[in-house]
């Protein structure tokens, strides 16, 4: 990780630490910054224009086979596996910009519109909040703390690519989950399949 992204993880740790380590006179004030899922959230916000700076990108195994598939014979060069590591031009975000956003709900009406890829927050941004407050209530006295919960967020959250399909099973998983979002093991169990890594090339 270079110099500058262990200063944003760090002062992301901190940020973070200084929220949940203070106890609030009335537990509602949390529960309000956590309202509501992915950005409709305070702190869900917050956490997602901080992590791409550190995350790991990774692509499931189905979603590059399907890419591949997808992809103008003469674009094909441009996404290339090497070293368990999946290497997209950026040319193939912007030529293909609907296989990978679009505001559609649901796998069908996505397919529909042209979308076949979405990046997913694993686990979902709700549980990494989850996570942090659980840990930090816990072990915030302890000396040098600090330092563990940085190394901590380092690896607590990765950004998958996968197919709309997956990405409404492990959705759809999470909401009729009785106990709450699941966590990444879990969720990557839920698609039987392995991960790349991912990586943006010119």
């Amino acid at each position: 990780m270079s110099s500058k992204k262990d200063k944003w993880v760090r002062d992301t740790a901190l940020l973070f630490f200084q929220i949940f380590s203070v106890d609030y006179e009335d537990e509602a004030f949390i529960n309000k910054l956590l309202a509501g899922g992915g950005g409709n959230s305070t702190l869900c916000s917050t956490w997602t224009h901080l992590n791409g700076s550190f995350v790991m990108y990774r692509i499931s195994k189905n979603a590059y086979s399907l890419l591949i598939d997808k992809l103008e014979p003469n674009d094909r060069n441009k996404v290339i596996l090497k070293d368990d590591t999946v290497y997209i031009s950026k040319k193939i975000y912007k030529k293909y910009h609907t296989m990978f956003y679009h505001n559609a709900k649901g796998a069908e009406n996505r397919v529909k519109v042209g979308k076949f890829f979405h990046f997913d927050h694993n686990p979902s941004n709700k549980k990494v909040l989850e996570l942090l407050n659980e840990k930090i209530k816990m072990h915030k006295d302890e000396p040098g703390f600090l330092d563990e919960l940085t190394e901590y967020i380092k690896t607590i959250q990765t950004i998958d690519l996968i197919t709309v399909y997956e990405d409404d099973m492990r959705t759809s998983t999470d909401l009729a989950n009785p106990n709450g979002p699941l966590s990444s093991d879990e969720r990557d169990r839920l698609l039987n399949t392995s991960f790349y890594r991912l990586q943006d090339s010119d």
